[in-house]
């Protein structure tokens, strides 16, 4: 017969592999986490972004692209960083780009003197405070920068007003199929 201390030990030792290599496993897992989060964050010091990387390091390369006045792959890295799937920082991502073109437009109609390009600018930057206002409606910095960008360019609607016994309405229904262009009266001026 064998004794009861070594059956137990023949049972224990498998037992205690195990434990061991699963401490191994998990020992060497938060070692590639640590030097993941370093890479990342050597990467958003630096203001680079490799193949493959988070979407805070996207963003974090578009602040830095942004303050380095490189507009365009600014907003190439907002746009990345919006489509990796991290909702706050989508949504930091889209506000961030809106800012940018509502100031770059503000640049372009100051010093450039380029209107017709300023309004483009501008009417993406109300798309992008849109988009982000649909998303959280509390969001005071977008709802401030779009009436901003609504005051440099109006929204201008077309409608129909009618009138029922005190109280003016709107009549949606009413609204022709039409563009304001074929509804008017001659050629405008200046477009001869």
């Amino acid at each position: 017969m064998v004794p009861l201390n070594r059956l137990a030990r023949r049972q224990l030792a498998p037992v205690l592999y195990l434990l061991a290599l699963g401490a191994l496993a998990l020992a060497a897992h938060a070692v590639w986490q640590a030097w993941c989060a370093h890479d990342a964050n050597r990467q958003m010091r630096d203001g680079v972004a490799d193949s493959g990387a988070p979407p805070m390091v996207l963003f974090a390369r578009g602040k830095a692209l942004d303050r380095a006045n490189d507009h365009d792959a600014a907003l190439a890295a907002y746009s990345e960083a919006e489509t990796r799937g991290d909702n706050a920082l989508g949504h930091a991502a889209r506000l961030n780009a809106s800012n940018l073109y509502l100031r770059r437009a503000i640049e372009v109609a100051t010093r450039e003197g380029s209107a017709a390009r300023a309004i483009t600018l501008i009417e993406l930057a109300k798309t992008g405070y849109r988009r982000v206002l649909r998303a959280r409606p509390d969001e005071w910095g977008a709802r401030y920068n779009l009436e901003l960008a609504q005051v440099l360019v109006p929204d201008y609607e077309v409608r129909n007003w009618r009138r029922e016994g005190k109280e003016t309405r709107v009549d949606d229904d009413a609204l022709p199929d039409k563009s304001a262009w074929t509804e008017m009266v001659g050629a405008p001026r200046g477009m001869h």
